[in-house]
């Protein structure tokens, strides 16, 4: 069972990938890997999910688009947990981040993101 609920298409994982290092070159916030992901959206600070598309196994991310669709929290999937964690210029994959403080440069392309991703889950 996959815990991919909806195709994004490359356009919108480029967008969010871009959004990512933007957030982290301008001291924008995000927290990384599941675990900190979880805490970002239970505590209301988070903005945007992102989660690697690849995770094995899927236990691991399976909970975050549930506790993120209940928090009201727009989650995004990108393909790899390898491209994310080069968008979070860490030398590691990451499995999950959350954005949760965007510097001025990328809130105009956070928003926009969020709206296509309201768009496809109608």
């Amino acid at each position: 069972m996959s815990y991919v609920d909806i195709e994004i298409p490359d356009a919108l994982k480029t967008k969010a990938l871009d959004v990512i290092k933007t957030v982290v070159e301008k001291q924008g916030r995000i927290k990384k890997g599941m675990n900190e992901t979880t805490k970002a959206i239970e505590r209301g600070i988070a903005k945007l999910v992102v989660i690697a598309a690849d995770i094995s196994p899927a236990e691991i991310v399976m909970h975050l688009p549930a506790i993120a669709t209940e928090k009201k929290v727009p989650y995004v999937f990108v393909s790899t947990k390898a491209e994310l964690g080069k968008a979070a210029q860490i030398n590691i994959p990451c499995s999950a981040l959350a954005v949760t403080q965007v510097p001025k440069e990328a809130e105009a392309d956070l928003k926009d993101i969020v709206k296509k991703v309201a768009a496809l889950r109608k």
